[in-house]
């Protein structure tokens, strides 16, 4: 699927692998800093700059080659958002090249106990919804460049610090399978999920153009209004 934004010709932010050193499963393993992924942030049509800014949105495209870290499957270093209100700020993200393997957790009261770890296997065009207090990890498992595209609010800033002091996600996915992360008390098994958001947003192309209805995107800054939207995203197998 054709990106809607020539984002290629923006100045990216480059995550290294050395900066992934702090969650990866055998940072012992990592020989060579390379370039892990690239994030290209507040990409945008000129004729959508000002309500894009007027909404308070956000719109990044992330690019990731195949790689791999020892025996771990490249990925990006996960994070949480905090609160807007009552609950955290959600995201959307939808696969415009490429196939992701998106690790979604939350977790309880002591974070190292995880209440709920989902794993959506998304490919190209489907639309993934991040849910409130839940942080999200995505993994490049295939040979292809990995692109994906998300709408977020701006009014915020990820938190990393969860996935820093646990050494990533509780799950590391390698080309063995899953491996737990033993520095987690308590890991659930893994609920594997479809989600629904290509239906629900009653999209078929690219979710760039939500922006043209941006009512539809109210819920990235106003979540504690769109319960209901959240409890029916997921569809598990």
């Amino acid at each position: 699927m054709k990106a809607s934004v020539n984002f290629e010709s923006l100045t990216p932010s480059i995550r290294y692998a050395e900066d992934l050193k702090p969650v990866l499963y055998q940072p012992e393993m990592l020989k060579e800093n390379f370039p892990a992924y690239y994030m290209y942030r507040d990409s945008f049509l000129q004729e959508h700059r000002d309500v894009i800014l007027s909404k308070a949105l956000r719109y990044d495209y992330t690019v990731t080659p195949p790689s791999k870290i020892g025996i771990e499957f490249v990925k990006t270093f996960g994070h949480y958002h905090p609160r807007a209100n009552s609950l955290s700020y959600p995201e959307l993200y939808q696969v415009i090249e490429g196939e992701a393997l998106f690790l979604i957790q939350k977790k309880g009261s002591d974070e190292r106990e995880i209440e709920d770890f989902i794993v959506i296997n998304a490919r190209e065009g489907d639309i993934v919804l991040i849910p409130p207090e839940y942080g999200h990890v995505l993994v490049n498992a295939s040979k292809k460049k990995l692109v994906t595209s998300n709408w977020v609010s701006r009014n915020f800033q990820s938190i990393y610090t969860h996935y820093r002091k646990l050494r990533g996600a509780c799950y590391y996915y390698t080309e063995r399978g899953w491996v737990k992360n033993e520095r987690y008390l308590r890991i659930p098994e893994i609920r594997y999920a479809k989600s629904l958001a290509n239906e629900i947003f009653e999209i078929d192309g690219d979710m760039y153009w939500l922006i043209e209805t941006p009512e539809k995107l109210e819920f990235l800054n106003k979540p504690e209004e769109y319960g209901a939207l959240f409890e029916k995203i997921l569809e598990f197998q």
